[in-house]
Order: C-alpha cells, then sequence, then structure tokens
C-alpha cells in the first residue's frame, strides 16, 4: 500500500485540471472523434513494445475494447475462441486457469502463457481467470517469448492494457443479465485529474446441478477493483500507479462418473463441500524517464494472494477423502527496460536491454481428509485382502477413528533475476532480429507431513488392542537451473506481404509436486501398521524422488507471412504460418498406479508439436468478416512411464483443430439520438481433444454458435448476447479419481441482455 499512498501524494497538487504540456484535451477529443463508446479510448503500448505489431516476426492476435464488448469476451477464457491453437477450458473453479497453446501446458503448477497486466507480470496462475473490465487492448504474441518475458512464456504471451486516464476520460455505467439469475454491474470514472476507477460486480447462481443435496455446485460471486492514476512529473518524467484487488467466492468442480461399458455419464452428486475463495491483489508502480536519445522504464510490483479450496476429491456421494488448500503467498518484482528514444541517431539499429528480478513466498497448507468410506475402501480393504489370503478370513486390520488427516504444511520460496537484449537491425526490405537473455531461478520447500490413528490387529495367534501410530515426513529440498534463451529472426518486407522466419527457445518453470505428499504417508502408515504382522505390503509407486520436477524446455522453429491492404473502404489483413516445436522434459499431469488419492507433475521425455495457424480479417464499409483456424499435431517422441510406452500417441487436452467464424454489420443512421444498429455472429469450434496418454477416450471436434445485437444510442447502447445457441452437448475435462473415470459438461444455452451507459 505504501507506493499507493505515495502516488496519492504526487497527484494531489494537480487534482484539478491538467497540465498543457500532456495534451489531454487533444487526445479526448480524438478519442471523442473515433468512438462515443469506450471502445475509442487510445491504446498504451507496452513498456516492451518496441516495434509497431506489423513488424514483430510472430504470429499475434490483438483485439480492441470495441471487439471485445461486441463480442462478450469477459475472461480470458473466451480469447480461446479467436486465437489459433489457443484453448482454455471453463471447468472446476476460477483456481484451474488450465491453458493449452499448440499443443502444450499443464492441469496444474506453471502455465506456458505469461500474463502481463500493464507491463505487470502475474507471477501466480491461480490469478489468471480474471475479469477483463475496461481492457482497453489485448494482444497474444503466439511461439516463445521468453527472450523478453522470462519464465513460463515457452507457449506465448497475453499482454493486456487497462483503460488509461492519461488518454481516456469520462464515465461509464454496465448493467447486465442472463439465465442462471446471472447479473453483472461495472462503474467506471476516469478524471481530467490523471487519475480513474473502476469496480465491477458478477454474479450466477449456476448451471450445474448437484443431485446429492438439490443445489447448483457452481454459484459464483466476485468483486473487482481497479484504481489507476498517471502524472508527468517533468518534461521527461512520467509516473504511473496501478492498485487493484479482487475477491472470488465461489462453487465448483461439476463432474460427473463415467461409465466405460455404456459410454454414459451419471448425474453430479457429491457430498462433501467443493468450493473455491480468492482474494489477490496487485499494487504496480511505474516510472518512464525520457532523455533525449534513450527511454529508462522501470516496472514494481507487489503482489499477493490468499486463497483457500475446499474439495469433495472422490466426486461420489459415499465419503471418502477429501481435500483443503490454504494459500498465502507474497511477491514483489522489479524491471527496469532501456530502450533508443524516437531521436535516436542510428535508424538501422534499434535495440532495448532490460533486468528483471522477482522473489515469491507462499505458505500452503494442504491436509486430505480420509472418511469411513475411504478407510474401508483404500486402507483396511486392501490391507485385509493380504492378511486373510496369509492367515483366514477371521484376520483383519482395524482403525479405531471414523476419520483422520493426513496434514501437509510446506513453505515454498522463489527467486529469480534475469538480463536481456534484443536488437533490430534493419537492411533495406530485412528487418533481423537477435536476442539473447540469461535467467537464473533458485526454489526450496520446507515440507511437514504427517498423520495419527490407532490400530488394532486381529491374527490367530494374537490380537491387539488398538495402537496409536504415528507417521511424520518432514525435509527440506531446493533446486535451482540457469537458462540460456536465445532468439533470432528474419522478416522481408516486399510491400504489400512480409515474409518472416523466427528461431527461438523458451521454459517452464521446475517446482515440486505438494500434492502427492498424502499419498507418500499414506504409505508409510501401511507400512507401519504391518510391520509387526507377517504380510509384506506392496510398495508406493510414489516415493522422495516425485516432489521433484525439472523445468520444461522448448525450441521452436517457424516461418509465416503476413499481409495487411486497404482499397478505397475494403481493408484486408491476413497472418498465416507454420511451426515446429521441440519439448524436452516435458512436464505431465498424472495419477499414479492403483486407488492414489493424489496426482502430481512428471516429466515426460521429449515431445513434439506440429501446427499451421491462419487468421483474417476483412471489412467494407460497416461490414466485417474475421476466421482463425489452427492445426495441431502434438505427440509424445518419448514417453514410457514404466508400464507402457505412449510414444507416437498425441499429447492429451490440446486440441487438434481450433477454428473461429465472426461476421458482423453496422447501420448508421444520421438520427443524433438512435446512432445505429450493429448485429454479428460468431462460429467457434475445436476438437479432437484426446484425454488420455493411450489415446482410447477423445471428445471430437464441436461447434457453438453465438450472436449478439446492440442499439446504439446517443448516451448509451442497450444490447442482447447469446452463446451455445443450438445447445451443443460436448466435454470440457476428464480425469481419474480413486480408479474412476469423470467428465464435465460444458455449459448448456446462455442468453444475457445489458445496457452500457457512457458520459
Amino acid at each position: 500500500m505504501l507506493p499507493f499512498l505515495y502516488s496519492l501524494l504526487l497527484l494531489a497538487p494537480v487534482a484539478a485540471a491538467s497540465s498543457p504540456e500532456t495534451g489531454n484535451d487533444a487526445v479526448k477529443e480524438a478519442v471523442a472523434e473515433i468512438s462515443d463508446t469506450l471502445s475509442g479510448a487510445v491504446t498504451v503500448s507496452s513498456y516492451k513494445q518496441v516495434l509497431p505489431v506489423g513488424r514483430l516476426a510472430s504470429p499475434v492476435t490483438s483485439i480492441e475494447a470495441g471487439e471485445m464488448d461486441e463480442r462478450g469476451i469477459e475472461d480470458i477464457r473466451k480469447l480461446s475462441s479467436i486465437v489459433p491453437n489457443l484453448h482454455i477450458p471453463d471447468y472446476g473453479s476460477s483456481m484451474t486457469s488450465t491453458i493449452y497453446l499448440r499443443g502444450f501446458g499443464s492441469r496444474m503448477e506453471n502455465p506456458v502463457m505469461g500474463l502481463y497486466i500493464d507491463d505487470i507480470p502475474v507471477l501466480n496462475k491461480n490469478s489468471y481467470d480474471i475479469s477483463l473490465y475496461d481492457i482497453s487492448s489485448a494482444m497474444l504474441l503466439r511461439g516463445p517469448q521468453a527472450t523478453l518475458y522470462g519464465r513460463n512464456s515457452m507457449s506465448g504471451v497475453l499482454v493486456l492494457n487497462t483503460l488509461s486516464p492519461e488518454t481516456f476520460h469520462g464515465s461509464s455505467l454496465r448493467l447486465e443479465y442472463g439465465n442462471a439469475n446471472t447479473v453483472s454491474a461495472k462503474l467506471s470514472v476516469y478524471g481530467s485529474s490523471g487519475v480513474g476507477a473502476t469496480v465491477s460486480y458478477r454474479h450466477t447462481d449456476g448451471f450445474y446441478f448437484n443431485t446429492y443435496d438439490g443445489k447448483y455446485v457452481d454459484r459464483s460471486d466476485a468483486l473487482d477493483f481497479r484504481l489507476r492514476a498517471w502524472k508527468r512529473l517533468r518534461a521527461n518524467l512520467e509516473f504511473e500507479n496501478v492498485f487493484s484487488v479482487n475477491l472470488t467466492g465461489q462453487g465448483g468442480y461439476p463432474y460427473r462418473e463415467y461409465d466405460s461399458s455404456t459410454g454414459s455419464l451419471a448425474p453430479i452428486s457429491y457430498n462433501d463441500r467443493c468450493g473455491y475463495r480468492r482474494l489477490s491483489a496487485s499494487e504496480g508502480l511505474k516510472f518512464k524517464y525520457m532523455a533525449e536519445d534513450w527511454t529508462l522504464s522501470s516496472v514494481t510490483s507487489l503482489q499477493f494472494l490468499a486463497d483457500d479450496m475446499d474439495m469433495d476429491q472422490d466426486f461420489t456421494s459415499r465419503s471418502m477423502f477429501t481435500l483443503s488448500q490454504v494459500q498465502k503467498e507474497g511477491a514483489v518484482t522489479q524491471e527496469l527496460v532501456l530502450k533508443p528514444e524516437a531521436g535516436w541517431r542510428r535508424p538501422w539499429w534499434n535495440w532495448q536491454t532490460g533486468f528483471f528480478g522477482f522473489a515469491k513466498y507462499n505458505d500452503m497448507s494442504a491436509p486430505v481428509r480420509f472418511k469411513q468410506d475411504g478407510i474401508s475402501d483404500l486402507i483396511l480393504a486392501n490391507a485385509n485382502k493380504g492378511l486373510q489370503a496369509a492367515f483366514g478370513g477371521d484376520a483383519a486390520l482395524s482403525l479405531q477413528e471414523d476419520e483422520f488427516d493426513i496434514t501437509s504444511d510446506f513453505g515454498v520460496t522463489v527467486a529469480g533475476a534475469a538480463i536481456y537484449h534484443e536488437s533490430y537491425f534493419t537492411v533495406g526490405r530485412w528487418l533481423f532480429t537477435a536476442g539473447l537473455r540469461l535467467d537464473y531461478e533458485w526454489t526450496g520447500m520446507d515440507y511437514d507431513s504427517g498423520a495419527l490413528m490407532h490400530y488394532s490387529l486381529r491374527l490367530p495367534f494374537m490380537t491387539t488392542d488398538f495402537i496409536p501410530v504415528e507417521c511424520s515426513y518432514k525435509g527440506y529440498e531446493d533446486v535451482d537451473y540457469l537458462e540460456i534463451m536465445p532468439r533470432i529472426s528474419a522478416m522481408y518486407d516486399s510491400g504489400p506481404v512480409k515474409l518472416f522466419a523466427t528461431f527461438s527457445e523458451g521454459y517452464r518453470s521446475g517446482g515440486f509436486n505438494t500434492q502427492i505428499f498424502s499419498d507418500i504417508v499414506q504409505n508409510m502408515l501401511m507400512q507401519e501398521m504391518m510391520k509387526d504382522a507377517p504380510v509384506r505390503m506392496p510398495e508406493s509407486s510414489v516415493g522422495a524422488d516425485d516432489t521433484v520436477y525439472r523445468p520444461e524446455k522448448s525450441i521452436n522453429a517457424e516461418i509465416g507471412a503476413r499481409t495487411a491492404f486497404s482499397s478505397g473502404r475494403h481493408r484486408f489483413d491476413g497472418t498465416l504460418s507454420l511451426y515446429s516445436i521441440m519439448c524436452i522434459d516435458q512436464q505431465q499431469t498424472v495419477f499414479p498406479s492403483g486407488q492414489s488419492t493424489g496426482r502430481m507433475m512428471t516429466n515426460t521425455g521429449k515431445s513434439r508439436s506440429l501446427g499451421v495457424e491462419a487468421a483474417f480479417s476483412y471489412s467494407f464499409a460497416d461490414f466485417s468478416l474475421s476466421a482463425a483456424y489452427g492445426y495441431c499435431d502434438a505427440r509424445f517422441v518419448d514417453y514410457d512411464d514404466g508400464m507402457a510406452d505412449y510414444s507416437g500417441h498425441r499429447i492429451p487436452y490440446a486440441p487438434e483443430h481450433t477454428l473461429n467464424l465472426y461476421a458482423g454489420y453496422r447501420w448508421n443512421f444520421r438520427n443524433g439520438y438512435f446512432r445505429g444498429i450493429s448485429v454479428g455472429a460468431d462460429l467457434s469450434g475445436a476438437g479432437r481433444i484426446w484425454w488420455n496418454e493411450d489415446n482410447s477416450l477423445y471428445q471430437p471436434f464441436y461447434v457453438l454458435l453465438g450472436a449478439n445485437a446492440r442499439g446504439h444510442f446517443k448516451w448509451f447502447d442497450i444490447y442482447l448476447r447469446g452463446e451455445n445457441l443450438t445447445g451443443a452437448a460436448y466435454n470440457t475435462f476428464y480425469f481419474k479419481s480413486v480408479g474412476k473415470s469423470f467428465f464435465q459438461r460444458g455449459k448448456p444455452l446462455r442468453l444475457l441482455v445489458g445496457v452500457s451507459v457512457t458520459l
């Protein structure tokens, strides 16, 4: 909070009219001429954006505020419908921010796509699932972006810019209502003094019904607030502060058991509480110093996350076992970017050099509670089977407790530092890029897991009273690694067509498997209880070596073409690219064999992904048409888990095809109050999606139809939007728990009506 208070003190002397040297009046007039809505806000570019988008040797998908409003893109999952080979399924809860891009991704731990909001990196993927309110522009760069953006951007990076009081002044109010009693409201105020604030709230009763308790499991409430302040301190020094906070409370995990013999799904029916609660806050302090030949930018951030998850891990009406996870994480980041100013005296050479450092600490508690049915099925059944085979039907192991906890407490510290440089050389029609990043990261974990229970043995030659057994698994692990990430590219500008080729490397951070500790302690308990009986218990498939997994690395080669031209009122933009990615030490989420209670991340050898991406947009007068298509063939090259060899199989959860088509038209009227009507329709699809490593289960290609209509008035808009209008039935997620298979269905037809007021 200190940087935020400091920003208010700096802004106090200018709380009245804006300074003439900011040019605010001219900017405001320009914005008003562009549009009579928030979509006309001027986009503030990223500190790292040295080259214009049209000269980047990477496929880029950009979307502005107006199109986001028209198409109802209110969270990053909706970007799946417009970005080739991007898949962000809507399942679980906001904690489950799973991202697959170009065939790679994971359901847990570190993401493959980086996220920057107003030049501030989001370090924890639990904060990725956010509302996109007052976003002036979104830009997703595909392919490894590690040279500039570092860790966890091996498949791309999403750069979001919010409305800035530097360039937009005005107020807006938006109210929406849809089925499932979905209500949302947003209020924004951006003053000429350089301060802007926005607050939004969203509620839904949910779409998934739990037959066990007669309630909807995915009820959700979210409250967001952002305060952004900007000031020019001197002619060559700018200051900005961005403070944001999110409160989320929701149910979730609407999983249905799958019957492989009939291919049918049982209704949602579980008895223990499932839900997720999150408080996240970010404080960003930005300075930009502009000398005659160069610019130095500084971005400092403080980030805080406190969340709490409860999960019925067997997802049935039986009382087997539950998981609770509570964590509090604090983080600090610092980035410095040095690049030439517009007056740089060597027009053939452009460049940027930067430093990035961060540190974060996560205090986590994740106890697993075994209940009556879980004790009977997961512990006693296995033990008594061995005892009875050795001593007859009367031999038995008993536990005194109906419930007991396996506690797991962790303290995880991560710190890293990086230096990087990129140079851009112009030679005639050629643009060459060469970059290098040196990245060091260290991670340490203190862990303390254990359990206490009382057991009794009945054998032909002995019967014991209840005896306490206590297991403790404590220790410390740390890993560190140094990564070197080069990037080289060439672009040839022939005029209407730009050809490009890129070679780059990226990586995803390693870490620790905190969710597997309950399996380790459970096996220790079994071994301890049976040590006095002449019965050998089978060894667990997981152990101490499985608590650590290594970084994932990728090598990307890509060629492509980009074109943009206009003739009269016609405009066409298009991009086509082909890529090849080799992934080493791929991180894959797996479930240990048997009736395990946890999941873990493991490194699975080598994988590769080959793909094609195409996107184009066409507009004529008030008609617009766009399309995006991605094909991805992502396979394991070398993956043998000791039980089966999956080499050559498709990588699960990454769709083979993604498709989006959109068409829109606007009728403009000369009436001063009723200014026009706009309509649009979109079609998006994804599939085939393989659900397991042996590729025996998959989701076929599915198509979702959406439409929108909007009436434009002088001070407000009224709009109607529909999603999945055909009520298509499809699955968004598959997993196994305690030897059973589960799916989650996609959301049904949804309708929404809203009003947006802009002053």
